[in-house]
């Protein structure tokens, strides 16, 4: 336990400080003036609204339709986007850590130390491979969706606590994030298991790349029943007489009349358990 929590540490200090290097860094990117971008909103929505001949139209719209956009509708579709972004990443870098026999052997593996995932273990990782799949992978996110800051924040720490839940071990009826996700704790630790390590590669969201390219594994492999090995049992059907004729006597004949009865046969002819040679 003491060795994953500081692993995890690690973790997070270079994520933090990878994520300062690129906010903070490219500041006048990512710091929005919400008045300059509404404004700009207004004037594209009027043009669009000039070149269809319904300018009045559109304008009787546009205390509505501008806000609702720009608030919600817009940083919705790149949160969504980065999701998207994060995952088309994250699979083929995964996999990439499992095919590669050195890349899973020396980073790779030391994930896959927690066969029982657990939350703590979430982002316990080889530095290695925290940076190329979640640093890396989670900026690309942000820069390619267009998120600005407040939405990146939401985005990284949505993330982080999908991650976090997706490890917990529990399959938990009243969670709302393993309702709505079909890539949770369920479908994760089906590929920490022996029996799905090469499947499920899909994370933290979606399963959209396990189903296209075969690796989807939604549930554990049902163990068949065993088929009862049926056996031939040939049966000799013989008198009375004829049990005299191979060696028998008259003091026997009722002890044989007995076991005939009771499936208890003094000659064994292989007979099958539990089936009396009367029945047959």
């Amino acid at each position: 336990m003491g060795e994953v929590i500081r692993g995890v540490l690690l973790q997070q200090f270079l994520q933090t400080l990878l994520g300062l290097l690129v906010v903070v860094a490219e500041d006048e990117d990512v710091l929005v003036d919400d008045e300059f971008e509404l404004n700009r909103y207004h004037q594209n929505w009027n043009n669009f609204g000039t070149q269809l001949g319904l300018k009045q139209y559109f304008a009787s719209f546009e205390h509505i339709i501008i806000p609702l956009a720009y608030w919600y509708l817009i940083p919705l579709l790149k949160f969504v986007a980065a999701m998207i972004i994060l995952d088309t990443w994250q699979y083929f870098m995964h996999r990439l850590f499992h095919q590669n026999s050195f890349l899973y052997r020396h980073i790779h593996s030391r994930h896959h130390l927690l066969y029982v995932p657990y939350a703590f273990g979430a982002l316990y990782n080889h530095p290695v491979e925290g940076f190329v799949l979640d640093s890396v992978g989670a900026s690309l996110a942000f820069k390619m969706s267009g998120l600005a800051t407040r939405g990146a924040m939401l985005f990284f720490s949505f993330a982080t606590l999908k991650t976090v839940d997706d490890h917990c071990g529990y399959d938990l009826p009243f969670d709302p994030i393993q309702l709505i996700f079909g890539n949770n704790s369920l479908y994760h630790d089906i590929h920490h298991q022996v029996y799905g390590i090469k499947m499920n590669f899909s994370q933290p969201f979606f399963t959209i790349w396990d189903r296209i390219l075969g690796t989807y594994m939604p549930y554990p492999p049902v163990s068949k029943p065993s088929t009862p090995k049926v056996e031939t049992t040939k049966i000799k059907i013989f008198s009375l007489k004829d049990y005299l004729a191979n060696g028998g006597d008259e003091i026997n004949i009722k002890d044989f009349e007995k076991s005939v009865t009771t499936g208890n046969s003094p000659l064994r002819y292989n007979l099958r358990p539990r089936k009396a040679v009367s029945s047959l």
